[in-house]
């Protein structure tokens, strides 16, 4: 069997080739520009020949910027984050960098560990979710010398910049819109309840408007499954007959207000007549499920990527620019599965 070489091809075997200094093609791999078009070819022509790969790693240790940014989520599953992730990675990419990416799966212990991981590599800028995270997580990124977004919530005080929303508004705010759209009974599906922090947040905001008027939650964790359509529709059915009266549910994602959809529908339960649905994250489909679409919490996600690749690049330019803060808002879309407010 032959053998594959393990003899890597280096900077100086492409300016051998296109005989020209070490210095000459090194300049040429990091600003093309400012080499001559006709040495620019020959060089060109010797890594094409070679197949050299210049060494990104090692040319930040000579002063170089670094081309790489970070993305770190609690889910790539969930399709808003892999929608937010996409769209950043188009804007940076087009811009010259190259995006990682990690998903900790809602363990902060995880996070922790791949913010280490991250920081060794020494990217221009981390994009982060959330605003909660361990002490010992946020003391590593304030003390590395490199720009944190913190996206995806616009809440807390580790990071002057920030893009999102406010979890907190956005879960009173849909109480509200359940109340005076004529609910008297709420409930709030959601799954992995202790570990989603936003989620939690969203309650707090749900809890904060149902007690003001006099009503008591009903909370539904959904234990954690590999399928939440079919794990929330089982337990559809068992909470409307132990919460007599139930007549409203706001759910924490689409995924869960759509199995609850489709529940109701099976078993002949009257949308929105008997029993209300209001999804968050207004999934792509969410518009154009059938017989009934589903109500739903826009969190303006397109204008959330958008902003934080901006202010990403940005700071990666621009060592004086702090970031901002920057709340895209959200909006509530009524639809077939929702009563409109009185």
């Amino acid at each position: 069997m032959r053998q594959r070489s393990r003899q890597a091809v280096k900077l100086d075997d492409v300016a051998n080739l296109a005989k020209v200094s070490p210095s000459t093609v090194s300049l040429f791999v990091r600003y093309p520009e400012k080499v001559s078009v006709k040495t620019g070819k020959k060089i060109q022509a010797a890594i094409d020949e070679l197949g050299y790969v210049h060494n990104k790693i090692a040319s930040q240790f000579t002063g170089g910027r670094s081309s790489s940014m970070a993305v770190i989520v609690p889910s790539i599953a969930n399709i808003i984050f892999s929608r937010v992730i996409q769209q950043i990675e188009r804007t940076v990419s087009a811009a010259g960098y190259q995006l990682s990416i990690a998903s900790h799966d809602h363990s902060l212990d995880k996070e922790e560990e791949q913010v280490k991981a991250i920081l060794q590599w020494s990217p221009a800028v981390i994009a982060i979710a959330g605003a909660d995270h361990n002490p010992s997580t946020v003391k590593m990124l304030q003390n590395s010398g490199i720009p944190v977004v913190q996206m995806w919530q616009i809440e807390g005080s580790h990071f002057p910049a920030q893009v999102g929303n406010d979890h907190t508004h956005v879960g009173f705010q849909a109480a509200q819109f359940m109340i005076e759209s004529g609910c008297k009974k709420l409930a709030y599906f959601t799954t992995r309840f202790k570990e989603d922090i936003r989620a939690q947040k969203r309650y707090q905001g749900f809890t904060a408007a149902l007690t003001a008027t006099g009503l008591q939650p009903v909370v539904v964790d959904i234990p954690r499954t590999d399928n939440i359509y079919q794990a929330s529709r089982s337990l559809l059915m068992k909470t409307l007959v132990k919460e007599r009266g139930l007549d409203g549910i706001f759910c924490s994602s689409d995924a869960i207000a759509s199995a609850l959809l489709m529940e109701a529908f099976d078993k002949r339960i009257q949308v929105p007549q008997q029993l209300s649905i209001l999804g968050f994250g207004d999934f792509p489909a969410s518009a154009f499920l059938a017989p009934y679409s589903l109500s739903s919490v826009n969190l303006n996600a397109d204008n959330m990527a958008a902003k934080t690749a901006e202010m990403m690049l940005k700071m990666s330019e621009d060592n004086a620019y702090q970031g901002e803060i920057v709340d895209v808002g959200f909006e509530i879309i009524p639809r077939d599965s929702t009563n409109l407010p009185f």
